[in-house]
């Protein structure tokens, strides 16, 4: 099955951080210790450097690419190849 462009940018992005990381409670995803960009385009998403949605996470655990550590974190799963 192929990965969208966002599911791949945070497969690469959990590689890069290690996990990621729910933000404030809202339905989206970024990794620990994020920069905020310097100026928000939309008071109703985050202003950061990167993150997700929370559909692109649950995607991914469906696809067995990333696991659940619990409702505020995940991380990549570990494949044996």
């Amino acid at each position: 099955m192929t990965l969208s462009e966002i599911q791949q940018e945070a497969l690469e992005q959990a590689k890069k951080h290690g996990r990621l990381v729910r933000w404030k409670k809202g339905g989206y995803w970024t990794y620990e210790g994020v920069l905020t960009k310097a100026s928000g385009d939309s008071p109703s998403v985050p202003n950061l450097e990167w993150y997700c949605r929370t559909n692109t996470i649950f995607a991914l655990v469906r696809r067995g690419y990333i696991t659940m550590d619990n409702w505020s974190s995940c991380s990549l799963v570990q494949k044996n190849d």
